[in-house]
């Protein structure tokens, strides 16, 4: 079971993301075909391509923050040190869960008002627009969980060595 684990830990986002990705081109492809060689198009394909792209954007956050692999301005870190730059990911990781604990907060409410409304999805009669909505407070869950994850290996590795790397995991040079 902890083999199973390890691989979800591991590989969890990039399965998501490869297959809304999948998704997101098999159906773009389809709509192309069907409005150029068939005159006709689906509003569900459209809006299902739409949702499945939000899905992968809010799933590649979690990849990316899970590994600091994200866009950054690097300058300050390389600067500092041991304790200093622990220091600094610790607060970049603190602004991090702050953020997202206020966006998985609203965006709850969000889904939570589709639901009770019964507002549906457009191009569908009885699809209810919380399923596409769900993509910000699952994208954030996630969110939170890696930033945790990733603090956690932060600190250990600033515990073990008194050092942290750049990347934050151990993947970069000092």
């Amino acid at each position: 079971m902890r083999r199973v684990w390890a691989i979800l830990d591991e590989r969890l986002e990039r399965w998501l993301i490869s297959a809304f990705y999948g998704y997101f081109c098999v159906i773009i492809l389809v709509e192309v075909i069907r409005r150029y060689l068939f005159e006709n198009s689906s509003t569900w394909g459209e809006m299902t391509a739409r949702y499945a792209f939000v899905y992968l954007v809010y799933f590649a956050v979690a990849e990316v923050a899970k590994t600091r692999d994200h866009i950054r301005v690097d300058v300050v870190p390389r600067l500092l040190r041991g304790k200093a730059r622990f220091v600094l990911y610790a607060y970049i990781d603190f602004l991090y869960l702050l953020l997202s604990l206020l966006v998985l907060y609203y965006s709850m409410q969000v889904v939570g008002l589709s639901i009770r409304n019964g507002t549906l999805v457009t191009g569908f009669s009885n699809v209810n627009l919380a399923y596409a909505q769900a993509a910000l407070p699952l994208g954030t869950a996630l969110l939170i969980f890696r930033v945790l994850q990733r603090f956690r290996r932060t600190w250990r590795a600033y515990v073990e060595s008194g050092e942290v790397p750049l990347g934050g995991l151990g993947d970069e040079p000092h």
